[in-house]
């Protein structure tokens, strides 16, 4: 009876010639096995693929660098918010408070601060005789502009300070409220 035979590579009476390649992936193998430290290879592993998930999670990985410098896409600068126009939308009941700076230099933001009214410098403070709050908001090119009026020197002068914020414009009525 003949019996089958079978090709086992790791039996010593059947030497097998493998390739240069073979041989030369082996022993690179066995050599990094020798010499490479199992903990510190699932350790570079892991961070290795860490970074690349966190490079897909931000867009980084799949980003053209030179298309994006051909479109005229800088990432290494945030992109700037929009310059405010040069005159505020506001109709306040007197000048825009002034401390000897120009138009809005005594307002701190759109919060009345001080106001120089006939060389003297009045401390100045929200007015509520038209706007139960005393600030508003206006629409403005671009964006909007928080205006409040402002009562300086207790009554002696009236001014107005302005900010302009290039978000969307607040909605009239808060949560909670009952305006339709």
């Amino acid at each position: 009876m003949n019996e089958p035979v079978v090709n086992d590579s790791s039996a010593p009476d059947q030497p097998q010639e493998p390739g240069a390649l073979d041989r030369m992936i082996r022993f690179v193998s066995e050599d990094l096995a020798r010499t490479l430290d199992r903990r510190s290879f699932v350790k570079r592993a892991s961070t290795g693929a860490f970074m690349f998930m966190a490079s897909v999670a931000t867009g980084r990985l799949l980003s053209n660098p030179a298309r994006a410098s051909a479109a005229g896409v800088n990432r290494s600068t945030p992109p700037q918010p929009p310059q405010p126009p040069m005159t505020p939308n506001c109709a306040p009941p007197g000048p825009y408070c002034n401390n000897g700076g120009g138009d809005l230099s005594g307002c701190n933001g759109a919060h009345c601060f001080d106001h120089l009214n006939n060389g003297q410098l009045l401390q100045c403070r929200v007015y509520y005789a038209f706007y139960a709050g005393g600030c508003w908001t206006a629409s403005g090119s671009g964006g909007h502009w928080t205006c409040c009026d402002c009562e300086c020197g207790g009554g002696v002068a009236h001014c107005g300070c302005a900010q302009f914020s290039g978000s969307p414009s607040p909605l009239p009525f808060g949560p909670g409220s009952k305006g339709n």
